[in-house]
């Protein structure tokens, strides 16, 4: 069943469709919250995927900073980002180089058409699970800020941090991660900055294997960069015309707490200067020869949407 729902949701995105826009099946009842007892461990990011149309948006960014103020002070949180998705990688999909960044800006285009609502990822993440269901994040979201979502339709889910990465290293210690979730690159808004969420689900069964070889493709993509002889070490621009690009800016891979069925729901989180930066690095053949072993494991995706960050709280 989740299959066929993610797929419809792919399909459904494609076709412009405010239904099902995002990676994960957006329904609403893809909202569980593993309970306290749950054996859980290491720093947790409850994540949810919603809609907003215009009329809403002033009362929903209202809602939020109030909500975001209520979480800052709850023992645990560590920050709360909200990110716009603005549009499509093609790359990611393996069409062909003509097709690069067309979909770059499609939804937030539509946004301004008055063809599609808004669309959202919201991460709220705290030091670990005990301490999110303690300071009832969900709860306290559909009180004060669900009222608000278009048609109530919402994805949401508990997930894990396996690993992370910036220009700096690659982090696996808890307390690296927690550093690391602290301080979001793209903490700043108005930045300019693009992120990107790889939705993709495996077979539950191959989790370990899957990671095994995903931790790899997570290295790939934090320390590559075009040209190779680039003397700042990061590589340089990307453009539609040319397959230069630079070093992502932070990369990250999310494992959703619980299986659904006999799936596993996976984010692959990056944040990169520009859609130039991130599309050309799927062009690089040393990404391209690490993604395969990855790829061949998923079951359903990819997809991968642009995002653009509109709010950042950082524990005080």
């Amino acid at each position: 069943m989740q299959r066929r729902q993610f797929l419809s949701a792919s399909v459904l995105s494609i076709a412009g469709s405010a239904l099902g826009a995002f990676g994960f099946a957006a329904n609403s009842q893809a909202t569980e919250v593993p309970a306290l007892t749950t054996n859980i461990t290491g720093p947790v990011t409850l994540y949810s995927e919603f809609r907003i149309i215009q009329p809403q948006q002033a009362d929903f960014s209202n809602a939020l900073r109030d909500y975001s103020a209520r979480l800052q002070h709850q023992p645990g949180f560590l920050a709360l980002t909200l990110k716009q998705m603005v549009g499509d990688s093609t790359m990611v999909k393996n069409y062909p180089e003509s097709y690069k960044g067309v979909l770059a800006t499609a939804y937030l285009d539509g946004a301004q058409a008055h063809t599609l609502p808004l669309f959202y990822s919201l991460f709220v993440r705290f030091d670990n699970n005990g301490q999110l269901a303690a300071a009832d994040a969900a709860g306290q979201f559909d009180r004060h800020v669900r009222p608000y979502l278009h048609g109530m339709a919402m994805y949401r889910g508990v997930f894990q941090t396996v690993v992370a990465g910036d220009r700096h290293g690659i982090y696996h210690s808890e307390t690296d991660l927690l550093k690391f979730l602290t301080q979001p690159v793209d903490a700043k808004t108005g930045n300019h900055l693009i992120s990107v969420e790889n939705h993709v689900y495996i077979a539950d069964q191959v989790m370990t294997a899957f990671e095994q070889k995903a931790v790899p493709l997570l290295k790939v993509a934090q320390q590559t960069y075009q040209p190779t002889t680039a003397s700042n070490g990061i590589g340089q621009p990307g453009s539609r015309d040319n397959r230069d690009y630079r070093k992502a800016m932070s990369t990250e891979i999310l494992r959703k707490a619980a299986p659904d069925g006999d799936l596993r729901a996976y984010l692959l989180h990056g944040v990169w200067e520009s859609v130039w930066d991130h599309e050309n690095s799927h062009l690089d053949a040393r990404f391209q020869h690490a993604v395969a072993p990855v790829g061949a494991m998923v079951e359903v995706g990819p997809i991968e949407p642009f995002y653009t960050t509109q709010m950042t709280v950082l524990k005080n």
